[in-house]
């Protein structure tokens, strides 16, 4: 069987793009939080931005998998956990991006009671850096997978 290159730098690129603009933005929101009370309107950014790159995680997770034709879960969970199995990830811990995929579930589907005390700890002290970190990791691996 013959190894073609596989053509996911325009995707990692893309998506390299869209997440500098919200940890840009994340930045930015986590200096004014740690000043004073962030408003309405912060506060939402603050969340569609932490949506917004766990999402990307989860993608470049998905895409991957579908690169090493391996089976891809329907729960984002799983996906990123299959991810970490086959590219053997310890930094960071498989923990944290387990608490960011329960965020972004919860500011989908449960922002009636979403935890906003739980929110402004992870960007006060830039914890969204951590899934900054993994995709990453990931999207390096996709770029390098050899299609079959």
């Amino acid at each position: 069987m013959q190894k073609i290159s596989n053509n996911f730098e325009p995707y990692v690129l893309a998506i390299t793009e869209q997440m500098e603009q919200h940890l840009s933005g994340l930045s930015e929101l986590s200096d004014l939080a740690n000043k004073r009370p962030l408003t309405f309107n912060e506060r939402s950014a603050t969340e569609r931005s932490l949506q917004v790159i766990v999402e990307t995680a989860i993608g470049c997770s998905r895409h991957y998998l579908k690169a090493r034709n391996k089976p891809v879960p329907a729960e984002a969970r799983a996906t990123v956990e299959r991810a970490y199995e086959l590219l053997s990830i310890v930094d960071p811990d498989i923990n944290d991006m387990r608490g960011a995929i329960g965020m972004r579930n919860a500011i989908i589907h449960d922002y009636l009671n979403l935890d906003w005390g739980k929110i402004e700890i992870i960007l006060k002290q830039k914890k969204y850096l951590l899934i900054k970190k993994y995709t990453l990791k990931v999207s390096a691996a996709l770029k390098t997978v050899d299609l079959v």
